[in-house]
């Protein structure tokens, strides 16, 4: 009877020790999955997750002439590609990337003005794939060009540019069939690393940015043949 114990109690051990190593395993394994390679990766407008999560929205506060300010800029649409070569990947590098309006021109608001354009100029946004599945993966703004940046302008006026950074607070599940990613999204971005050119131009919201947050902005990410665009399937896992 003592030995079957023993035998029954190591055998529990094992079993744990097997589970805890396998836990491990899969959270050290998270990644993006096509069902093709090479694969091409394309953001759409999560259009399920309704409209106040399937808009992006990005929230800068500071100062301006002395007093708190505040300025929320909504887009409807995130979009960009990627391409890999292999069927899993730890980092997708969108580029060619744009926010649009719902009439699919490159314009957000600010309030209710719909006077906002966004440049990203030579940059674009590499998500890499490790915490995706509790919403802590990372993603890292990166320019081809020196001094380039992400630039906000409101009216004709260049008022902000967003400088190179890496922030977490992204992530990442599998839904419908054929299968696709929802990225979701809630960043906040280093202040010091949001520039205000338009500091001191009363069209600009605020001369000293102290606070950015990207809010939302969940964005759909579906997958093609690169060549071909024959639809596959992404998911994360």
């Amino acid at each position: 009877m003592i030995r079957n114990l023993k035998v029954l109690i190591a055998a529990a051990m094992a079993l744990a020790a097997f589970g805890a190593l396998s836990a491990t395993a899969h959270a050290a394994e998270e990644k993006f999955h096509c069902s093709v390679e090479p694969c091409r990766a394309t953001l759409a407008p999560d259009e399920a997750a309704g409209t106040t999560t399937a808009h992006h929205v990005f929230v800068l506060k500071g100062h301006k002439n002395g007093q708190e300010a505040s300025a929320s800029f909504t887009c409807n649409q995130l979009t960009g590609e990627a391409t890999t070569n292999t069927k899993t990947a730890t980092e997708l590098t969108f580029t060619n990337l744009a926010y649009k309006n719902s009439a699919g021109e490159v314009k957000c608001k600010i309030g209710a003005s719909e006077t906002m354009t966004i440049n990203f100029t030579s940059c674009g946004y590499k998500f890499t794939s490790a915490g995706g599945s509790t919403s802590t993966a990372q993603i890292h703004l990166i320019c081809t060009t020196a001094g380039d940046g992400i630039d906000i302008s409101i009216a004709g006026v260049l008022c902000y540019k967003i400088t190179p950074f890496t922030a977490s607070g992204i992530g990442y599940h599998t839904v419908n069939l054929p299968r696709v990613v929802t990225a979701t999204a809630n960043v906040t971005v280093p202040a010091a690393l949001v520039d205000v050119p338009g500091a001191g131009n009363p069209v600009c919201p605020e001369d000293v940015v102290t606070s950015a947050v990207y809010t939302t902005g969940n964005t759909l990410v579906k997958a093609e043949s690169d060549p071909g665009g024959v639809a596959a399937e992404a998911w994360f896992e």
